[in-house]
């Protein structure tokens, strides 16, 4: 059938509460299959054998729920099986939940929703722990791959029984420089040539490439395929941003086309300010390059205006995107240049 790998990991998920607080809001957002911008707490990486993966908790529906999340090799996979391990907060013994021995590896609704190979393993009832367990949750689980033999694995050690603790963070890296493919995609941004969505932010209307911000932002692919199921492939619209101010989704488009800010970005009126809404942008898009250059750019500078730690679950908001015209019959227009 498949060779078969095995690997036992902890998990350890701290400041319960403040997880489960965000049960309300992803409700909401999955309602309206908005799975991108649902928050989480996620755990790792883990590898087993060659297959590197995560775990991410989502509050929902008054539950934990953990998902398995495939972050490298996923076409290796065919079948997966677990059982999980967790304390009883009242009197510390180990106790095993209901697994499953063998299932197809077929992503669940969050993971379809957001095109990533994820499944769904253990739900935990969310005020069960916060009341008995000190905000703290600590399990085990016990992981089963089968992969497709048909395929070659390079073959890697395994480390299994790995805990992580989600406060530790790896060191940020710049991302890619801008190409000559970039240039000629931001000369089709700013002309306007085969745009096929507008967007209008503060009063100004930005054409854009449906195909481009999908391939480069997963919000702006999950946002386009709920659009997509609600009027049609090629309906047009006219989409209003919320929460983002007109200059920072000019930058924010520019990043998108180049992966690079503009040479004068430094040069605007009150720099760090830019950086903090162009964060938020990015944050809220999940353009994780651009967000990485303003945390540099932010916590490198010790400033008193600008706290260094950013709260961002303020900024997890069910509606980002909003028709304003359905069937409009817009003419292409080229963005308008960048106002410092």
């Amino acid at each position: 059938m498949g060779t078969s790998i095995e690997g036992v990991f902890t998990v350890e998920v701290k400041k319960l509460s403040e997880l489960a607080s965000q049960d309300e809001a992803n409700t909401a957002l999955s309602k309206v299959g908005s799975f991108e911008r649902m928050y989480y707490a996620k755990y790792g990486p883990f590898t087993l054998g060659n297959i590197k993966f995560e775990i991410r908790l989502y509050p929902l529906g008054g539950l934990l729920q953990s998902h398995l999340c495939l972050l490298s090799n996923a076409e290796f996979v065919k079948k997966f099986g677990y059982i999980t391990l967790y304390i009883c907060p009242r009197n510390n013994n180990w106790y095993n939940s209901k697994g499953i021995d063998e299932k197809d590896f077929k992503p669940d609704a969050i993971g379809e929703g957001m095109g990533v190979p994820m499944v769904k393993f253990q739900d935990f009832r969310a005020e069960y722990w916060k009341e008995h367990s000190k905000d703290c949750l600590v399990f085990k689980l016990i992981l089963g791959l089968i992969l497709d033999d048909s395929k070659k694995v390079p073959s890697k050690p395994n480390k299994p029984e790995q805990a992580v603790h989600p406060d530790v963070k790896p060191p940020m890296e710049e991302p890619h420089r801008p190409t000559v493919c970039s240039s000629d995609l931001i000369t089709t941004l700013l002309s306007g040539d085969f745009a096929d969505i507008h967007f209008v932010v503060d009063g100004q209307t930005f054409a854009a490439h449906k195909a481009v911000l999908a391939v480069r932002s997963s919000v702006f692919r999950s946002e386009f395929l709920a659009l997509q199921r609600e009027l049609g492939q090629n309906s047009p619209v006219l989409i209003s941003i919320q929460h983002v101010d007109a200059l920072s989704f000019k930058y924010l488009l520019h990043f998108i086309y180049t992966d690079s800010l503009t040479t004068d970005f430094d040069e605007l009126a009150d720099p760090l300010e830019r950086y903090h809404r162009l964060f938020i942008a990015a944050h809220l898009f999940k353009i994780e390059g651009l967000k990485l250059i303003c945390e540099k750019k932010l916590t490198g500078a010790v400033t008193k205006c600008i706290p260094l730690t950013l709260d961002l679950i303020n900024f997890q908001l069910p509606e980002l995107l909003k028709i304003v015209q359905k069937d409009c019959d817009m003419k292409p227009e080229a963005s308008p240049q960048l106002q410092k």
